[in-house]
């Protein structure tokens, strides 16, 4: 098939066309023109059709699906120089541009895989994110935050609502937090997600009202040295933090079986991996692998969860395969220079 992946030089997408292309598709990837720095990640590949658009151009969205048998659609406005509008106009009205093309140029097509975000899932009116029992897909939240939730949560609506009115062979999957390999150690060599210095970044200057949230503040800024190291974060109720995260090779394979399973159509699936960190056992588990030290501290935003994986396992047949052992020894080939099978995510929004 000829397969376009928007968003296709990105974390995933590079991730994602390998796989498309080892399996004998061919591909046309849609790249933001303000992430020059990536655009040419992909030109090895002489089976790779790489075109330069804007998802609020129709006309640029409309040239790049026409031909096409299959859209991945992973492009969108995050983490970079956006304000709420542009995030609405990308993350929303660039969807429906393709969803609108779509009906205009793909007539037969094979599927439209619609890539969200477990966030759907968080509420507004918490801070943070706190569930004893695994996350389903039924438990989504009525109010989102903007602007990055808000926007993909509308995504995933015109999708859907494009396979029950227009029969768009649409499907949705709601990404856990993905770690890609090349990405795991910050600049100091520890473990980003469970680095002190991003935690200690975040709450700095914060201040409360409330005694006990003050009180968790001022504990952490009084362990923090100057020195990066890692930090053992606990939960308000002293419970320490868990989240489930996934490999960017699982994000990739679990995208591949939204193109080849039938059963994918007209469903949303929460996509993640056997990567599911507790920060009471990785913690010290990181610390004595690089002789780190590690501070322990309570912060005011709660964060414990898991995914419950059974529908997208039982529907589609997804196993994943990289846990947290497994990703830790892929960061440390790929600092010692090794080849891998990752794609390294680079730089965003940079320069060519």
């Amino acid at each position: 098939m000829k397969i376009l992946v928007t968003g296709g030089t990105g974390r995933v997408g590079a991730n994602l066309v390998t796989r498309l292309l080892a399996k004998g598709h061919d591909v046309r990837s849609f790249v933001y023109p303000g992430d020059a720095s990536r655009a040419h990640k992909l030109d090895v590949f002489a089976t790779v059709e790489t075109v330069t658009g804007d998802l609020r151009n129709l006309d640029e969205v409309r040239s790049a699906v026409k031909g096409v048998d299959a859209i991945v659609h992973l492009a969108a406005a995050f983490g970079g120089p956006f304000d709420n509008r542009q995030y609405l106009d990308i993350n929303a009205m660039g969807t429906l541009n393709l969803l609108e093309s779509v009906r205009a140029e793909c007539p037969n097509l094979h599927r439209f895989v619609y890539a969200c975000t477990e966030a759907i899932y968080w509420k507004l009116e918490d801070y943070g994110r706190y569930f004893e029992e695994p996350i389903t897909e039924d438990m989504v939240a009525r109010y989102h935050q903007m602007p990055y939730f808000l926007t993909k949560w509308i995504g995933e609506e015109l999708a859907m609502a494009y396979y029950h009115q227009y029969d768009v062979p649409a499907t949705s999957f709601r990404f856990s937090t993905i770690i890609e390999p090349s990405e795991f150690f910050n600049e100091d060599g520890v473990p980003d997600r469970l680095a002190f210095s991003s935690v200690y970044e975040r709450y700095k200057s914060m201040k409360s009202s409330d005694p006990d949230t003050q009180a968790m503040l001022d504990d952490l800024r009084a362990q923090w040295t100057g020195q990066d190291q890692l930090l053992l974060n606990r939960n308000p109720n002293g419970v320490p933090h868990k989240q489930h995260f996934c490999d960017v090779r699982d994000i990739a394979r679990g995208l591949v079986l939204g193109i080849e399973k039938e059963e994918a159509v007209g469903e949303e699936f929460t996509l993640g991996g056997d990567a599911v960190i507790d920060w009471g056992e990785a913690v010290p588990w990181l610390a004595e692998r690089y002789n780190l030290s590690f501070a322990d501290a309570r912060t005011p935003e709660a964060n414990y969860f898991t995914l419950d994986l059974t529908k997208i396992q039982t529907r589609l047949g997804f196993k994943s395969k990289h846990d947290l052992v497994n990703i830790v020894e892929t960061a440390e080939a790929i600092r010692r220079g090794e080849e891998t099978d990752v794609v390294p995510t680079g730089v965003r929004y940079g320069e060519s």
